[in-house]
């Protein structure tokens, strides 16, 4: 086929168009495989390895010694009110827990504390009766609940201090 079909209009290369053509494609494909091959790889840089810092061990900072303030103390307030019916049964278990009967006395002072739970009194009370009943740490935890309804009252949280005490050395 001729070139002239393809692409009528045109001139047509001779012998030796046709070969400078050729001569340039091989030129050009020679060069593009050339220009992958680079010379010899470097060789590796050597180096020495880092010499080891000096250690140095950080003493822990000393903290400042802090003392806080004293609480200021609470201010006193009265007894909360109590009832006629808890006035009765703090009255019976005291004399049950004087004549013996601890078992008595202890189920008066929970019906007590059951009507007036906050009643630090009815809870120093118990205290005593469970460390009669030689129930030390039941004794202790309550002389402890029983501070923490104090609000104040120096005489109190003095004899829950001396229950806990008590309790603790097992007497």
């Amino acid at each position: 086929m001729k070139l002239e079909l393809l692409y009528p209009g045109r001139r047509q290369l001779g012998p030796e168009g046709v070969q400078a053509l050729l001569a340039a494609a091989v030129l050009a494909l020679f060069l593009s495989g050339c220009a992958g091959v680079r010379g010899p790889a470097p060789k590796p840089v050597v180096t020495k390895p880092p010499e080891p810092a000096e250690v140095v061990v950080a003493k822990p900072a000393k903290r400042p010694t802090v003392i806080p303030a004293p609480l200021p103390e609470p201010p006193a307030r009265p007894a909360p009110p109590t009832n006629d019916t808890v006035l009765a049964l703090l009255s019976d278990a005291r004399s049950q827990a004087e004549s013996g009967n601890l078992a008595a006395a202890a189920a008066n002072l929970e019906r007590a504390i059951r009507i007036d739970p906050r009643n630090a009194q009815l809870w120093n009370q118990l205290a005593h009766v469970r460390l009669k009943q030689k129930k030390y740490s039941l004794a202790a935890s309550l002389a402890a609940k029983s501070n923490s309804l104090s609000a104040g009252n120096a005489a109190l949280l003095s004899d829950n201090r001396a229950i806990i005490e008590q309790a603790r050395q097992g007497h």
